[in-house]
């Protein structure tokens, strides 16, 4: 073993040469959001400037894993007529290849699962024997030391012992270090000798830390960038939160570097690897640093791609049946005098799809439009009480306002906050006293009886029925000084949202915005069945606020000066889309006109009528065929309540296309629950800035939860959650981690994939169809960094309506497709 205590070798880099790949290496993980605004992320986010294969590749180079299914799952699709020896053959011609089908059949019909190659990090040659004195290799105690360390500093609520003040200043690496230094049993725990004393050499600063490890270590440039990248996988699940804590900051505007910490403790932790090997160990090292770096088993990955290729086209050649079975031209919806009696705007979520297709058919004279569910209201809302603001809005944007809860008088805000605050403060008093040295047995069992009632009831699925968001009114307000909205800026609002979903004229009397939400009990994951495009929330809170924009005298008076002119006989309402339950709610109906209650009847009772037959498409998938409507009805609110229940709904999964597209291009077409629907009318877009905003937006959060979707299902150990079954919440919002270990499990549950036999997701990369000329596409492509590297770099599939046919972007040409 090595001499540790020897002294190192000169710096012998200038102060900045590490700095670059070490963030880029930081760039290449992608964020993740805490439990209650869950939303879905496309794990490959930072790697999106390089070719999907490419970063399979890397990825299997860098952390022992692939991106797509194994062998066996492509040998069923084609043993089971899901890819056909037409989609086989579309797939070697998009790429250019000269064998056959018989020959990926061959190559498929013999070829065993793809082994991943050894990994070049050093923690993975030093074996050690650990606590329970059983062989292993470092890398495993190493990533364990670090994710309790990481739980332990980032947990703001669950934890009596938080981080302190001092401690939390020091930045996480501090915080680990000092950890580490004061960690007894270290050299017990991880089988180094002399292991704590080695910390203890570690300078205190981080960047001296990282340079004198990367020092040891010997890595620079690309070799460096891959070491990094390869470490931060070690610990994707708290890279990734600590990638999220950096992202959010910036839009808030601040700074952070939580992931530049963490990839400075996994240095530190490698150098120790190289300080603590053995002579043998460290040419091992080698020998695997050379070896990542080749091309390993590429061709045969290659040729997994045509076969993922196939599978996707495979779906898409029934879209195109879909599509195909709309009839010729269809009629805008009429109510006698040439508008329709009501248009209802849907968020362009997929299970959206299901209702407007059968509340179309039931109710002819509704026009139905999609949107992101936000609904353009960049938002944060903060409701009364001591709850932190939650945002509802995606992603990827900045909260701009803040909606205020309000009774209609500071007098009666300041009581409820008392009285709200009251109830925090009793609460958390009983969570205090509960985990005291003194009261752990007595005060357990004293109030556990006052639980019982509650636990029977919960059994039994009688507790309270879920309502949706009925919040009362709001103050809208920036989010910096907290001004008042100008008239100006709420006009702004208005348009912006109407014009996005192409909806600037031909108003009917009854304009319904209807946000979505998922109802459940006990459910950690409850926020990743709520609208993604509202952070993780239920959208009625955005449709309240949308509608009474459209309602108000003033912000119409503007709009009619931009050239959207609201007649005076529309009202605009909001509601409420249960996907757990396929129940509409409306908002608000004390503020509903006379005039228009005979509207909303009707719309209510063709709400009632689409919800039974989309509760009839669901019940298969949920195991509940053969009940009739009032028993499947039942059973679905009671899944809400249950709080035994790991599959509530199925949530976005089999999500597999986004289609830009007015109504009347995909009406009467079943599209099966799949597609994301997202108006777009191109004649009212001539510049194409509509067209920009919608494929930087919209399109993006849908790639978004498509590979998170994708990523869940191909590669669930790494980019999934785990068993539901088995999670425990860390840090109260933090995140989920699988049984006692401390790793943070990121991405779906199985049960939100897989039903017990068979995967209820379809691994494909999202299609996108537009219905736009080709050079107004382009100039999107060129404007668009992110969205061109989409596209050119095979994340997501693009294709333009064409006539009734339809054309595939490919390297800047467009090609029919049959």
């Amino acid at each position: 073993m090595s001499d540790v205590s020897a002294p190192l070798p000169e710096l012998q880099w200038l102060s900045d040469d590490w700095r670059k790949p070490v963030k880029q290496a930081c760039d290449l993980i992608a964020p993740v959001w805490p439990l209650d605004q869950w939303i879905a992320v496309n794990p490959f986010w930072g790697l999106r400037h390089f070719p999907a294969p490419r970063v399979d590749q890397v990825l299997n180079e860098r952390a022992g894993f692939s991106m797509l299914m194994p062998t066996e799952f492509y040998r069923e699709a084609w043993e089971g007529g899901r890819i056909r020896e037409d989609d086989l053959r579309a797939s070697i011609a998009e790429r250019g290849d000269e064998r056959n089908t018989a020959w990926y059949l061959d190559w498929l019909g013999r070829k065993g699962a793809i082994t991943a190659p050894m990994r070049g990090s050093i923690l993975d040659t030093v074996a050690v024997a650990n606590a329970h004195e059983e062989a292993g290799v470092l890398t495993d105690i190493v990533c364990d030391q670090v994710s309790r360390v990481c739980g332990a500093f980032f947990d703001q609520r669950q934890s009596r012992w938080s981080v302190s003040g001092n401690q939390a200043n020091g930045g996480l690496f501090g915080f680990w270090l000092e950890s580490v230094r004061q960690d007894l049993a270290l050299d017990f725990t991880t089988g180094l000798k002399g292991g704590r004393a080695f910390f203890k050499t570690v300078p205190d600063g981080r960047d001296q830390a990282v340079q004198e490890a990367l020092n040891r270590i010997g890595a620079r440039g690309d070799e460096l960038e891959a070491l990094c990248h390869s470490l931060l996988l070690r610990v994707n699940g708290w890279a990734s939160w600590c990638r999220g804590e950096d992202w959010r900051a910036g839009l808030e505007g601040r700074s952070s570097d939580r992931c530049e910490d963490i990839l400075a403790i996994m240095l530190v932790w490698e150098s120790a690897g190289v300080a603590f090997a053995s002579t043998a160990q460290k040419a091992e090292w080698q020998r695997q640093r050379a070896r990542a770096s080749r091309r390993g088993a590429y061709d045969d990955r290659s040729r997994l791609w045509v076969w993922q290729r196939a599978f996707e086209i495979g779906y898409q050649r029934t879209l195109w049946q879909a599509l195909e079975s709309a009839p010729l031209k269809q009629a805008l919806p009429d109510s006698g005098r040439g508008i329709p009696a009501v248009q209802a705007v849907f968020c362009i979520d997929v299970r959206s799809e299901v209702m407007r297709r059968h509340l179309e058919a039931v109710c002819p004279d509704v026009q139905t439009l999609g949107f992101a569910g936000f609904f353009g209201m960049p938002i944060d809302h903060q409701q009364h009480g001591p709850l932190a603001p939650a945002r509802r809005l995606p992603g990827l944007l900045p909260a701009s306002f803040r909606l205020i809860d309000t009774k209609g008088s500071l007098r009666e805000d300041l009581a409820v906050n008392r009285s709200l605050d009251q109830r925090e403060i009793a609460r958390e008093s009983v969570r205090k006293a509960k985990y005291t040295s003194l009261s752990t047995f007595t005060l357990v069992e004293t109030t556990g009886l006052a639980w019982a009632w509650k636990l029977v009831k919960d059994t039994l699925k009688k507790g309270h029925k879920t309502r949706p968001d009925q919040s009362v009114e709001g103050r809208l307000v920036h989010s910096h000084g907290g001004d008042p909205l100008s008239d100006a800026e709420r006009v702004a609002l208005a348009a912006n949202m109407l014009r996005g979903m192409s909806l600037t004229s031909g108003f009917a009397p009854l304009l319904v915005l209807v946000g979505h939400g998922c109802h459940t009990d006990n459910n950690p994951n409850q926020a990743g069945l709520d609208c993604g495009a509202c952070g993780g929330q239920s959208g009625g809170v955005n449709a309240r606020l949308a509608a009474s924009l459209v309602n108000d005298p003033q912000v119409r008076a503007g709009l009619a000066d931009e050239g959207i002119r609201i007649p005076d006989f529309t009202w605009a309402v909001a509601a409420e889309h249960c996907t757990a339950t396929d129940k509409v709610t409306i908002a608000d109906r004390h503020l509903i006109p006379d005039s228009h209650m005979q509207h909303l009847a009707d719309l209510e009772a063709g709400f009632e009528t689409a919800g039974i037959r989309a509760r009839k498409e669901r019940a298969t998938p949920l195991k509940l065929n053969g009940l009739d409507d009032d028993n499947l009805k039942q059973a679905m609110e009671t899944r809400t309540r249950d709080w035994s229940e790991v599959r509530p709904e199925w949530g976005l999964a089999n999500n597999a296309a986004i289609i830009f597209a007015k109504r009347s291009r995909t009406r009467g077409c079943n599209l099966s629950g799949r597609v994301f629907l997202h108006d777009y009318d191109p004649t009212l877009d001539e510049d194409g800035g509509l067209l920009e905003a919608l494929l930087a937006a919209p399109m993006i959060v849908a790639n978004w939860i498509n590979l998170q979707y994708f990523a869940s299902v191909t590669v669930p150990e790494v980019y999934g959650s785990g068993n539901k079954l088995l999670h425990s919440v860390v840090g109260g919002n933090v995140g989920v981690v699988e049984g006692n270990n401390a790793r943070l499990r990121i991405g779906l549950p199985l049960q939100s994939v897989h039903d017990g036999t068979h995967w209820r997701h379809e691994p494909v990369r999202l299609t996108v169809l537009i219905d736009a000329p080709e050079d107004r596409i382009e100039s999107v492509l060129r404007r668009q960094p992110d969205v061109a590297a989409l596209v050119e770099n095979q994340w997501v599939s693009l294709h333009r309506m064409s006539g009734r046919g339809v054309a595939r972007y490919d390297n800047g040409n467009w090609v029919a497709v049959a």
